[in-house]
């Protein structure tokens, strides 16, 4: 029996964007940390190359403290973007 919940198709998206605006808002570090963690375990199941390429950019920006950054936002809507479309022929796991 499998106790993992079905995983969302957004649910990598979803994560990182929460990390971005958690780090916007000046939460407390253990926080972020708890976030930044859950987005990075998503990320290693997502099956669209690019959306965990360019999500992993967004989460690593965050841990560097870039996060304010308009190059983050840009990210996050090509990521939106890749999403809408299906996985490239050579996508991997």
């Amino acid at each position: 029996m499998d106790t993992v919940p079905e995983r969302r198709p957004t649910e990598a998206y979803d994560l990182a964007a929460a990390v971005v605006a958690l780090s916007r808002r000046d939460v407390p570090r253990v926080t972020l940390l708890a976030a930044l963690d859950q987005a990075r375990t998503s990320l290693r199941r997502e099956p669209h190359r690019d959306v965990r390429r360019t999500l992993t950019w967004v989460v690593g920006a965050v841990e560097r403290g870039e996060s304010a950054d308009a190059c983050v936002d840009a990210a996050l809507r090509v990521a939106a973007r890749d999403l809408g479309r299906p996985p490239s022929a050579g996508y991997a796991r």
